[in-house]
């Protein structure tokens, strides 16, 4: 997951920059699966499984092909316990930390599946985690903002209309119920319970249909 040069920045600046291809569904689903493979890759192709701790859209590289490189992975494992916990304060704060985890060094898979469903509804949105105040109280995070729109009917309200226009005449364009699927699986990776959210392979598998349809 080392590249030479990530002309993109990081994708908080991609999403957020006002760059037009940022609300384009084929590169919405490519940056989503290849996030899901980084992590899959980390959970999965070590002896022990390695915890990203830190997942956030500003820790997500993007070259010029809209490929995602997961940065800064296991860091919190090379801190002190204080700094850890700053670190963890820091998420919380930027609205990725899971609801159970209250110590960096608990950090499990689960932790950095609910930060990858954050990152989801970031690039379906458009919108930061936490906004239009400092704290995440409910009426300011996006997951609980996106939890009241799909229960409520009102999702077309979370995201531009732009996604679903195709890039050209041979590619599928995207309907909104594809769009609701896609929130449905961001919302399950941010289920306040740990348990119920899913691994990295049914992302992938998941991710992979609404691709395809």
């Amino acid at each position: 997951m080392v590249h030479p040069f990530y002309g993109l920045g990081n994708l908080a600046q991609f999403i957020r920059g006002g760059n037009g291809d940022a609300r384009k569904w084929p590169i919405i689903c490519k940056i989503s699966i290849g996030i899901a493979r980084g992590i899959h890759h980390l959970h999965t192709a070590f002896e022990k499984p390695i915890i990203h701790g830190n997942l956030k859209s500003k820790n997500i590289l993007l070259d010029h092909h809209y490929q995602p490189y997961v940065s800064d992975f296991g860091l919190h494992l090379l801190l002190n316990p204080t700094t850890g916990q700053q670190m963890l304060e820091v998420s919380a704060l930027q609205g990725y930390k899971p609801p159970e985890l209250i110590k960096m060094k608990d950090a499990c898979e689960e932790n950095d599946i609910y930060s990858l469903g954050v990152i989801f509804l970031e690039l379906i949105t458009g919108k930061e985690p936490v906004h239009g105040n400092t704290n995440s109280d409910k009426e300011f995070y996006l997951p609980s903002a996106t939890r009241s729109a799909i229960l409520d009917d009102r999702v077309t309200d979370l995201y531009h209309r732009d996604i679903l226009l195709g890039l050209s005449d041979d590619q599928r364009v995207v309907t909104e119920e594809g769009i609701l699927k896609y929130f449905r699986l961001a919302m399950a990776c941010c289920s306040p319970s740990r348990l119920l959210r899913p691994d990295t392979r049914q992302i992938l598998d998941k991710l992979e249909e609404i691709g395809d349809q």
